[in-house]
């Protein structure tokens, strides 16, 4: 029986996409049960050994966040994972037949340490040019992640963008594209469809994620359709400059901080919502955009990363990223556009994910 050591420094509650993603996964190879699977992750507050299913146990390890900021990564918490997980690796290496990385900093250095056969995800996060916090570090540590990234027996990235992305900095490498899914059971279209002008976005209040923009074109979508408002579900370390900002420019009837929200209560956020708005300006491949355009939902996105992938003239509207005027009439148009629902093609499905990478698997194992 195989035995399999997963990496990733964020599940829920901690993180963001990567660990929406790393739970799905999980959720999918639980259904499999012809292997044992062993998760190292990062914990806000203790070392924990939790139980995931029969054959998936994760080990927690405490980075010393102590709860704060569950969704944003500092490059200090990303060492501090690097140097207990790499720690935990090399003490019980020999158990694993085969160790996957989700990401390539830190979670892809730890993989090459362990001397095992190992495969690197993408993510987005971690590569030069996608996030300007880590630039820095992704920079000291090029040399050594072309060695570990060369030495792979498999490489893949959520999106042609992201592909692209990693091949500037470390060109030749052979990466497959292995798109995140959307678990179509809980995310679906509304059986009536919703009036009132409720703008949705889902994201950490973080600089990548633009939302300030948003909430600057929120006086022109309201000049145009006097009853919108927006609902903003998620937090993160620009909280408060965001609420300042709705003060500022008198918003506060017409904004709704939800703050954080359990994963498991997004589809009803979803359903009632008549546009989706994902203002980023760094973007790999969004769950949440996934989750949205699944649930039906026309959607706004900026023309960034792998957005462009998604949405086309039939399910939204790509507007400029940081540009609030281009925003605003892309909102616009969109609540005043005659509203159907929109179904996602079929090949978006966490089950089709797990499958690409057992196959993986199966072929390294032999």
């Amino acid at each position: 029986m195989m035995r399999l050591l997963l990496i990733t420094y964020e599940l829920p509650p901690l993180g963001g996409g990567t660990a929406v993603a790393c739970q799905n996964i999980l959720a999918e190879f639980n259904k499999h049960k012809n292997f044992q699977v062993e998760v190292i992750t990062a914990s806000s507050n203790q070392d924990e050994k939790v139980k995931f299913a029969k054959n998936i146990t994760v080990y927690k390890l405490d980075i010393g966040k102590k709860s704060k900021n569950l969704h944003h990564q500092s490059s200090l918490d990303l060492l501090r994972f690097f140097i207990r997980s790499t720690a935990w690796v090399l003490k019980n290496r020999r158990r694993y037949g085969l160790v996957h990385a989700f990401g390539g900093l830190p979670a892809g250095l730890t993989a090459w340490a362990s001397g095992r056969p190992y495969l690197i995800s993408f993510r987005g996060g971690e590569e030069p040019g996608y996030e300007a916090r880590y630039d820095f570090w992704l920079k000291l540590a090029r040399p050594l992640l072309s060695l570990v990234y060369r030495r792979a027996k498999s490489l893949d990235a959520n999106s042609r963008y992201l592909k692209r992305l990693v091949l500037k900095s470390f060109p030749g490498l052979p990466i497959k594209v292995i798109r995140n899914g959307v678990d179509r059971a809980r995310f679906y279209p509304a059986k009536k469809l919703p009036t009132k002008p409720v703008i949705l976005s889902t994201s950490r209040l973080g600089q990548r994620k633009g939302v300030e923009h948003l909430i600057a074109a929120m006086p022109r979508v309201l000049a145009a359709v006097p009853d919108a408002k927006l609902v903003l579900a998620g937090d993160g370390q620009l909280e408060g400059k965001i609420r300042q900002l709705v003060k500022n420019l008198k918003l506060t009837r017409a904004v709704k901080f939800l703050g954080p929200v359990e994963h498991k209560n997004l589809p009803s956020l979803y359903r009632r919502a008549k546009v989706f708005v994902l203002p980023s300006l760094a973007e790999s491949q969004s769950n949440s955009l996934l989750e949205a355009m699944a649930s039906g939902l026309p959607v706004v996105a900026t023309n960034v990363g792998g957005n462009p992938e998604l949405v086309n003239q039939e399910n939204g509207i790509l507007a400029p990223p940081g540009d609030s005027k281009a925003l605003a009439e892309a909102i616009v148009k969109t609540l005043n556009r005659p509203r159907l629902n929109l179904l996602l093609q079929n090949k978006y499905s966490w089950e089709k994910t797990a499958k690409r990478y057992l196959k993986i698997y199966s072929l390294l194992s032999k």
